[in-house]
């Protein structure tokens, strides 16, 4: 990994933090580029809607930094709302990891969409004697990457699988019935809760009863319940 902050715990890191179907054209998603110090755009002065300079330029999600797939540092144009949504994101995942991952960590992504929008995620990754190691790999579906999606569908309501990435779009988090987020939870009740029902609606609630939590998974707090415990699960921190 090269050259490394000390190793610091886990509930540091926490405490100090303040605070389907991809696309097919490329031309859809900004692609991850390196840092850079240059000023934000002007809005263009033709529209008058000043909707580029809503954007903010980021090179951290929380205190992760953001990095291409080939490992290069980048800096991404989000909506501000987005930016705070995906941070809080990654605070909750890495709060529901496995105590003996030790930061510092990263984000890979392969860029976000024009309107700052959409977010593509590839991999995070952390460090642990002076070693980086996966937590989540968009090109591996093993336990870790069904409890990272589930960590999105908790913040997100649309989460679009693909062979290199995840595409998480903005918007509010919750139960919406899409294809998708049916589709993910009759994988993660199979693959992670070893629950092959067909009635996905009851195995899910049987699933979030043994979390002790509560609600049909097609509430809002079901719905909620049944993501954390899937992605507590996955990654082994669910006793």
């Amino acid at each position: 990994m090269g050259s490394t902050s000390p190793a610091v715990s886990r509930r540091g890191i926490i405490t100090a933090v303040t605070a389907g179907t991809v696309l097919a054209a490329a031309t859809s998603v900004t692609s991850a580029t390196p840092a850079v110090s240059a000023a934000p755009a002007a809005a263009d002065p033709g529209t008058g809607t000043g909707a580029a300079a809503a954007l903010i330029d980021r090179d951290q999600l929380g205190t992760a930094v953001t990095k291409s797939p080939d490992g290069r540092q980048v800096t991404l144009r989000y909506a501000p709302d987005f930016h705070e949504r995906l941070s809080d994101w990654l605070r909750f995942w890495w709060a529901n990891a496995p105590a003996n991952w030790i930061a510092p960590f990263e984000v890979h992504t392969a860029g976000t969409s024009p309107d700052g929008q959409a977010f593509l995620l590839t991999g995070i990754t952390y460090t642990r004697a002076d070693r980086r190691h996966s937590g989540f790999d968009a090109r591996n579906r093993d336990a870790a990457y069904w409890a990272t999606v589930a960590s999105l569908f908790h913040h997100f309501p649309n989460v679009t699988l693909a062979d290199t990435h995840l595409r998480v779009g903005d918007g509010h988090a919750g139960f919406t019935g899409s294809p998708e987020q049916v589709a993910f939870a009759r994988t993660v009740l199979a693959d992670i809760w070893q629950d092959t029902t067909a009635d996905w609606q009851k195995a899910a609630g049987r699933a979030i009863r043994w979390s002790a939590g509560e609600g049909s998974v097609t509430s809002r707090s079901g719905w909620i319940n049944f993501t954390r415990a899937t992605l507590r699960r996955g990654l082994g921190t669910h006793l």
